[in-house]
């Protein structure tokens, strides 16, 4: 008799395809695409200027503005006062926290179409003073804050918590303007002589990381008028006429992404001075790409 035969034994199961590797991270990639992304028109500028040049008159002056005033800057009160600028929703910070409180709630619905915090100077105070206590223990000298200047590194990673914040508040459509008091400060030049420059009153790395923020830093200042003595030297007689300076040169510290001219000449009046910077911004410097 011929014995059964066998049936051959059944291959092994197929293993599964093995999924893409994560990406560095652990992270599993997700596909994107490209495509055409939403042009932004409204700036975040900085209005760094001399004193009495109108800058919190400008931001007052801005479409539907509101001010958030550091603690002790009561400029926007004065103007208000002598009836100079228009009563505008405004608030006075005293504390690192009531900055970044309020400007979250910002974050979460901005009800303005322009918010100017007025001056950079003032809320640079507040942060450091939160980064003294919270990370030297209430000290603000050489052991603690100012030891190897390890405060001033502390308090730039903070400073971006504002900046942040008002990134938020940008992408409702809000236009930010920042102002400063301008200072002239002697910079280290190691391809020659050093030299005298205005940049905002604030340290070196908050500076530094509110200009690479910005979309434009515009210095004002008032138009320099020369009168020749008799000696033969010259002596400046002032100016009225206010002027705005777009891109940088050694003199001061300026730059702008929108092609404008160089130089604006802005007049005396002070209610116009945000008008004519909007609308250098949209018309662009002879020969801009």
């Amino acid at each position: 008799m011929t014995p059964p035969t066998t049936a051959p034994p059944a291959p092994p199961p197929s293993a599964p395809p093995t999924a893409p590797p994560p990406r560095s991270g652990g992270r599993t990639s997700t596909p994107i695409q490209f495509g055409q992304l939403a042009p932004l028109t409204n700036p975040r500028v900085v209005l760094n200027c001399v004193e009495g040049w109108g800058k919190t008159s400008c931001a007052a002056f801005a479409p539907e503005p509101a001010i958030l005033c550091a603690r002790g800057e009561n400029g926007y009160q004065t103007l208000l006062g002598a009836g100079r600028v228009p009563n505008i929703a405004a608030v006075v910070a005293n504390t690192w926290d009531q900055v970044l409180g309020l400007l979250d709630e910002l974050a979460a619905g901005c009800p303005y179409k322009t918010l100017a915090l007025d001056a950079l100077g003032g809320f640079e105070v507040m942060c450091h003073e939160v980064v003294t206590a919270r990370d030297f223990g209430g000290d603000s000298g050489p052991k603690g804050f100012l030891n190897y200047h390890k405060g001033f590194d502390v308090a730039a990673g903070e400073w971006k918590k504002l900046l942040a914040a008002l990134d938020a508040i940008h992408a409702q459509g809000v236009t930010i303007i920042l102002l400063s008091h301008a200072q002239d400060k002697m910079m280290n030049n190691p391809l020659g002589k050093d030299y005298s420059t205005y940049i905002g009153r604030l340290h070196a790395k908050t500076w530094a990381a509110t200009k690479a923020w910005a979309d434009a830093v515009l210095f004002g200042t008032f138009e320099t008028i020369i009168d020749p003595t008799v000696s033969g030297k010259t002596k400046g007689i002032g100016g009225t006429d206010r002027v705005l300076y777009s891109e940088h040169r050694d003199a001061y510290d300026a730059k702008n992404r929108y092609g404008m001219a160089p130089k604006l000449t802005l007049g005396t009046d002070p209610s116009q001075i945000w008008a004519t910077i909007a609308a250098a911004m949209t018309t662009r410097k002879a020969g801009a790409k």
